[in-house]
C-alpha cells in the first residue's frame, strides 16, 4: 500500500531543511536559553503541533487549493510577516529593559513568554513551510497505491526526524545557559534575535 523504499531519500534530504535554521529554530534556541529545558520543549512541542497541522492540510488537499488561490496565499504570507514583527518588537523591548536594568537574565524570568503558543503561531504562519511540503512530499510518492496513506508516512517520518534534531538542540541550547545569560550576551542576543526576524519579515514581503 505504501512505498518504504523512497524512506532513506526522503529522511536525508529532510534534515537538510530540518537542520536549516529558520524563524521557529531561533525561536526554540531563544526560549531554552531563557527558560532551560521546560521552555525549549514547550516551544519544540508547538513546532511540532505546526508541522502536524500542515501535514493534514497536505493529505486532506486542502492545502493544494489553498496554493492555487493568490489571495489565500497573500493573506498567509502576511500574517507571517505580521508574527516575525512581533516577534522582533518584543525582543528589541527585552533587550531595551536588558540595558535599563543590567542584572542577569536569570534572575528576571520573562512570565509572559508563552513558548507553545508562539511557536505554534509562527510555525502555521510560515508560508514557506506550506508551499515546502507541498513541493517537497508529492515527489516522493514512489510506488504507493495510495497517496493518503504515502503522505501520512512521510509527515510521520518528517516529524520523527524534526525531533531527533530538535531535542538535542534543546539540550545543547539550555546547557550555554550560563554563557547566553551574562547581562551584556543576552542584550546582544536579544537584539541578534530581532535581527534575524526583521531579516525573515522583509524576506517574506518581497514575496507579496
Amino acid at each position: 500500500m505504501v512505498d518504504t523504499s523512497v524512506l532513506l531519500p526522503f529522511v536525508l534530504s529532510s534534515l537538510v531543511i530540518i537542520m536549516s535554521p529558520g524563524a521557529d529554530t531561533f525561536l526554540l534556541l531563544r526560549f531554552a536559553i531563557r527558560g532551560g529545558p521546560p521552555s525549549g520543549f514547550a516551544a519544540m512541542a508547538g513546532i511540532l503541533v505546526g508541522l502536524a497541522l500542515l501535514s493534514l492540510l497536505l493529505i486532506s488537499g486542502v492545502g493544494l487549493l489553498i496554493s492555487q488561490v493568490p489571495l489565500a496565499l497573500g493573506v498567509i504570507n502576511a500574517l507571517g510577516i505580521g508574527v516575525l514583527l512581533v516577534l522582533a518588537g518584543i525582543s528589541v523591548r527585552t533587550g531595551l529593559m536588558r540595558i535599563r536594568t543590567p542584572v542577569s537574565a536569570a534572575s528576571a524570568p520573562e512570565a509572559k513568554d508563552k513558548p507553545f503558543g508562539m511557536s505554534l503561531i509562527t510555525n502555521v504562519t510560515n508560508p514557506k513551510v506550506l508551499i515546502f511540503f507541498l513541493a517537497f512530499f508529492p515527489q516522493f510518492l514512489g510506488e504507493s497505491q495510495s497517496a493518503f496513506w504515502q503522505l501520512t508516512l512521510l509527515s510521520a517520518t518528517f516529524l520523527v526526524a524534526t525531533v531527533i534534531w530538535l531535542v538535542p538542540l534543546v539540550y545543547a541550547a539550555s546547557a550555554a545557559r550560563k554563557f547566553f545569560l551574562r547581562p551584556r550576551v543576552a542584550i546582544a542576543m536579544e537584539f541578534t534575535v530581532a535581527s534575524v526576524f526583521l531579516l525573515l519579515a522583509i524576506v517574506l514581503a518581497f514575496r507579496l
